[in-house]
């Protein structure tokens, strides 16, 4: 049902905003409220230098209990104090899923989460890091049939 691929990542330097105790009903206004508040910061500072991402922090999935990190990559380092973390997302490789808008909710992008672990498992691949959602067009004005995020887990 999904195609899994892989591919690597440079280092990116990344406007990062984390919160905890987010429900799944919150998760889309959140994230949506997140990225326009990056994204006036990264203009800021030279501007957004890649695809947004969202770092999903918690050992286990709770609908109710949300831990997630917005990143977002940015061409230069502030010169001065913002309102977000500025860090270093250090390179890596990643195990991924392309999803299109209609797969991006749940239960679907569930699934995908599922099916990528389940890659890893099966090709005895571990995580370096917390699964997340890479997202590389705009989700809103995107069709339903049109391709607009991963879901890429983190490996060594």
């Amino acid at each position: 049902m999904f195609r899994i691929e892989r591919r690597e990542v440079a280092e990116q330097l990344v406007l990062c905003e984390l919160h905890e105790r987010l429900s799944q009903a919150e998760l889309a206004d959140h994230l949506r409220a997140t990225m326009e508040r990056l994204t006036e910061l990264a203009e800021q500072h030279g501007g957004v230098a890649g695809p947004t991402f969202t770092i999903y922090r918690d050992d286990e999935f709770d609908p109710e209990n949300i831990t997630v990190e917005t990143c977002m990559p940015i061409h230069r380092e502030p010169a001065v104090p913002v309102a977000a973390t500025v860090r270093r997302e250090p390179a890596h490789h990643e195990v991924f899923v392309r999803l299109t808008k209609s797969q991006a909710v749940p239960p679907q992008v569930g699934e995908a989460f599922a099916a990528v672990a389940e890659y890893l498992e099966q090709h005895g691949l571990v995580e370096a890091d917390a699964a997340r959602e890479v997202y590389f067009t705009d989700f809103v004005a995107a069709g339903p049939d049109d391709l607009v995020m991963d879901v890429a887990f983190v490996i060594k």
